[in-house]
C-alpha cells in the first residue's frame, strides 16, 4: 500500500502489476453471504509466503479521506499454485523493489461511499478539477447491467473510441468462451490485455480460470470499476 502511495504522490491511479515478488500477500475470494443485506461477501483471509503476484490491476483512490487501493488478481504460492481473488494490500509486503506500469489521473479519482442499493462501500469517481482536451474517464457500472454495454455507455458519455480499458469487479457469474462457467452468484474479475474481452476470473471455491468474455452473457453482480484511456493519446 505505502509503495502504491508514494508512486501516486497524491493523486488517484491505476496500476498494472506483473510478475511482483511478495514476502506476505494476504487475499479474499467471493464467500456466500452470512446475512439478508448483501448478496455475497468475503472469504477467510488467506496468507501466502513468497508468493508471486504474476498478474494483477489497483485502483487507489480514498476511503475516508485515506488512500485506498481495490486490487483484483492473479498469484502463485511458494509451491507454484495459483490463486486468485482480492489482495488486500494493507496487509501485503513486497520482498523487493519492483518497476511497475501507473496511469497517474489528474482531474478525477475513486472515493469511497455507502452504496444503498448493495450495502457495500464502493468506490465511485469523484472529479477534482477541471481538465483541458481529457484524454480518459473513471467510471462504474451498476449492478445487473452487461458489462460490454456499461463500457461502451462510458466511451459514450466521454467521447472516447478505440480506448484502453483498465478495470475490476465482480461479474454474475462468470462465463468464458469455450470454457466451463462460474457460477457462483459474484465472482471477482480483473480485466487483462487493452480491451474488456479477456479476464482472470474466480469463484466461492477459489479456483481461477482465464479467457475470453462469452458477449452479451456477463452482468455486473455489485460494482465494476473502469478506466477507459484514449488510445491516440
Amino acid at each position: 500500500m505505502q509503495a502504491m502511495i508514494d508512486a501516486a504522490d497524491g493523486t488517484g491511479a491505476w496500476f498494472d502489476l506483473t510478475d511482483v515478488s511478495t514476502e506476505v500477500l494476504t487475499f479474499v475470494c467471493p464467500a456466500p453471504a452470512s446475512d439478508d443485506s448483501h448478496v455475497a461477501w468475503y472469504s477467510d483471509e488467506k496468507v501466502l509466503r513468497n508468493a508471486i503476484i504474476r498478474q494483477a490491476g489497483a485502483h487507489l483512490g480514498r476511503r475516508e479521506g485515506e488512500a485506498f487501493a481495490h486490487v483484483h488478481g492473479l498469484w502463485a504460492d511458494a509451491n507454484g499454485h495459483c490463486h486468485a481473488g482480492h489482495l488486500l494490500s494493507e496487509k501485503t509486503v513486497l520482498a523487493v523493489d519492483h518497476m511497475v506500469d501507473v496511469w497517474a489521473l489528474e482531474g478525477a479519482m475513486f472515493e469511497s461511499t455507502p452504496d444503498h442499493e448493495t450495502g457495500f462501500i464502493l468506490f465511485h469517481p469523484n472529479g477534482t478539477g477541471q481538465v483541458d482536451n481529457p484524454n480518459a474517464v473513471l467510471g462504474t457500472i451498476r449492478p445487473n447491467e452487461l458489462l460490454n454495454e456499461g463500457i461502451a455507455k462510458c466511451a459514450a458519455t466521454a467521447g472516447l473510441s478505440g480506448s484502453t480499458v483498465k478495470g475490476l469487479g465482480s461479474l454474475v457469474g462468470t462465463r468464458l468462451k469455450g470454457q466451463s462457467a462460474l457460477n457462483d452468484i459474484a465472482t471477482e474479475v480483473l480485466l487483462v490485455g487493452s480491451t474488456a474481452q479477456n479476464v482472470i476470473a474466480v469463484g466461492f471455491d477459489g479456483a481461477p480460470i482465464c479467457g475470453e468474455l462469452s458477449p452479451l452473457l456477463n452482468r455486473v453482480c455489485v460494482t465494476f470499476e473502469v478506466l477507459l484511456v484514449s488510445q491516440s493519446d
